[in-house]
This record gives C-alpha cells, structure tokens and sequence, in this order.
C-alpha cells in the first residue's frame, strides 16, 4: 500500500520518481519491476511507449503480471538483468513489510543472513538484443544494489541513447556509477540522508534538462 501510494497517488512533484514528459519514450525499460506499480504508471502517462519490466522474483511477478495485464504496450519478464547470466540467491529484507527489498548481497545490511530463493539473472545486453531493441530512452532502476553491475554492463551505444535513468541506489557502488553516469554525458541530482545508506536519483541527458521548468529543476 505504502508504495501505490509514494509511486501513483503522490502529487507529481513530491512523488517516488520523476519522468520528464519531454522525453517522450518510445522504449522504457523497468529493471526491478516489483509487482507493476511503476510499470502502470509509466503506461498511463507514457501510453505510447513500449514498456519492458524485469522481476526476478517469482512472488512478485505472478502479482506484476495480473496488475499490468490490461495494458497492452506492457511486457513482463521473471528474471532479473545483470552483467551474466546465471541463478543467484535472494536475501529478504529484515523487515518483514518490505516484499520488495530482496537482495543478492547477503552481507548487505537490513537483510537475513539465510536465502530465501534463487532468481535467474540473464546478460542485459543479450536480452536487448533478443527483444530486438535498438534504442532506449528511460531507465527506471531499483534492484536493491545491483544497480552498477547493470548500467555499467550496457552497450555503450544502447546507453548513450538514453535520455533518462531514475531510481534508487542502496550502498554498493552508487558513487561509482554517478560518476559513470556523468562521464557519459548525464546530469545527476540525487537526495541522501546522512544516516541513510538508501538514496533516490535522477540522471538526464542536457537536451532534457534544458527543456524542465524551474520549478522541475527546484525537486530534483
């Protein structure tokens, strides 16, 4: 309930993610799909778009496939994306209410120590070609700290193509990939409790951010 309400109920501007309608997506990836939240509203205010959600996690997709059923430029898929393909264990998260913070790292703190299950993960860039994607222009990206491994393992063409990466990064390597993010071109705003290791961001291309408003600007 917490996240229908941060992701689609939210005003606008004081909602989970930010998607700029000046981009006007053609290919949308949703890497972490959860059980479709994000999915749906991508699919409302970007009807137009072709949109591509990847959750490994098997409880959550059989949720992610009935919530985006009805919408026909959504597509689905139960496995995660990452630099290989392979079957890895999935930690939960310590608190109990959080369905949707499984990890791959289980000496990440606030997860159990034991797995709960295996996710396949296949190579991002094998799968992109599978779908017969040439192009990308949104990133939505929450995978509980496989985030670097993903962005920095996507083809360089694929990814210079983007105009727009938001999500959320959780202590591993989020630096790392900010400044990765940076050196291709993109513009980077994010906002970090100090005593919080989980932390929200927005990365876009010049040609996007010449285009938002002040106020736009102001709550990234």
């Amino acid at each position: 309930m917490d996240l229908i309400y941060q992701i689609l109920l939210k005003s606008k501007h004081k909602a989970e993610y930010f998607f700029p309608r000046q981009v006007s997506p053609r290919v949308i990836l949703d890497i972490g799909g959860n059980i479709g939240i994000t999915s749906v509203f991508l699919a409302k205010i970007f009807p137009n778009a072709s949109i591509y959600s990847f959750e490994p996690l098997l409880d959550n997709f059989k949720i992610l496939q009935k919530n985006t059923h009805e919408y026909k430029n959504i597509e689905v898929f139960n496995f995660g994306l990452g630099s290989r393909n392979g079957s890895f264990k999935a930690y939960l998260s310590e608190d109990s209410e959080n369905f949707g913070g499984v990890s791959f790292f289980p000496k990440e703190k606030g997860h159990k120590s034991e797995p709960y299950t295996e996710c396949e993960v296949k190579n991002i860039n094998d799968v992109i070609k599978e779908l017969n994607i040439s192009l990308i222009d949104l990133i939505k990206i929450d995978t509980e700290g496989s985030e670097y491994d993903i962005l920095s393992s996507l083809n360089h063409e694929i990814i210079n193509s983007v105009s727009w990466i938001t999500g959320e990064l959780h202590g591993n390597r989020d630096f790392e990939l900010l400044d990765y993010l940076n050196s291709l071109g993109f513009s980077i705003s994010f906002k970090k409790l100090i005593n919080n290791r989980l932390f929200m961001f927005s990365a876009g291309k010049k040609e996007i951010i010449s285009q938002l408003s002040r106020k736009e600007i102001r709550i990234l």
